[in-house]
């Protein structure tokens, strides 16, 4: 399965240009805040409509500018993981987990993901009475369970504490190897992208760079702002 992307979309100050193929492999789209990360997310997801381009999901356009093709999200099989959650308020974590796998949600499913992502015993809490991380790893539990096409995450281990952001990261590696589908995964955090990702590229204010290899990327950076995003010590 491969995603493929190339679109431009009008932001304040500059435009984002994101071109690249993606295949079954975790890809990291790294950058400071406000470089067009999560936007890119967001247009492939079908919630925000790019200026022109095109987006293919294995051979099925999605969008295309020229042929006036634009799936509505619903139809993309996109996963995204917000930033904000964007869970049910009115549905417990079982319910919300349960919403995006159809009309007969299998239970012992729904059973695996609670206990995956550290969930037992909140599954009739409402988010409103969950913590923030809590929130975080039902949304995630909620997205995979839906078994999306494509996996879009949008910096999903922010609001997690440092013990248990390190245990969901190896079961989330784990289960994006099993799924085997095309991820990216939106980070400012290069130590995430290097214990994660397969790739990486980085975005200067909506400027997409080259994609390569995750060591390549941290050992040898090819431009001023992959140096910068990798650590690199001596730039000349």
């Amino acid at each position: 399965m491969s995603l493929e992307v190339n679109i431009e979309k009008k932001l304040d100050g500059f435009t984002l240009r994101a071109a690249f193929t993606a295949g079954n492999t975790s890809t990291a789209l790294l950058g400071a805040s406000g470089c067009g990360k999560s936007m890119t997310l967001r247009c492939i997801a079908g919630i925000v409509k790019p200026d022109r381009g095109r987006i293919v999901l294995d051979g099925r356009v999605l969008f295309d500018s020229a042929q006036h093709i634009d799936l509505p999200p619903q139809q993309r099989g996109a996963g995204l993981l917000f930033q904000n959650y964007a869970l049910f308020p009115n549905m417990t974590v079982e319910q919300n987990i349960m919403a995006g796998m159809g009309r007969k949600p299998d239970k012992a499913k729904v059973t695996s993901y609670i206990e995956k992502f550290r969930l037992t015993e909140l599954e009739k809490h409402y988010p409103s009475e969950l913590s923030g991380g809590q929130k975080q790893r039902v949304a995630m539990a909620r997205m995979l369970a839906a078994q999306p096409e494509v996996i879009l995450l949008d910096e999903p281990f922010s609001a997690l504490d440092s013990y248990l952001k390190w245990e969901l990261e190896q079961e989330m590696k784990k289960i994006l190897q099993e799924v085997g589908k095309p991820a990216l995964f939106v980070s400012h955090n290069r130590d995430e992208v290097y214990r994660l990702c397969d790739m990486v590229s980085c975005i200067n204010q909506g400027k997409m760079e080259v994609i390569e290899e995750v060591h390549e990327f941290f050992q040898n950076p090819k431009t001023r702002t992959a140096a910068i995003l990798s650590g690199c010590k001596n730039i000349s």
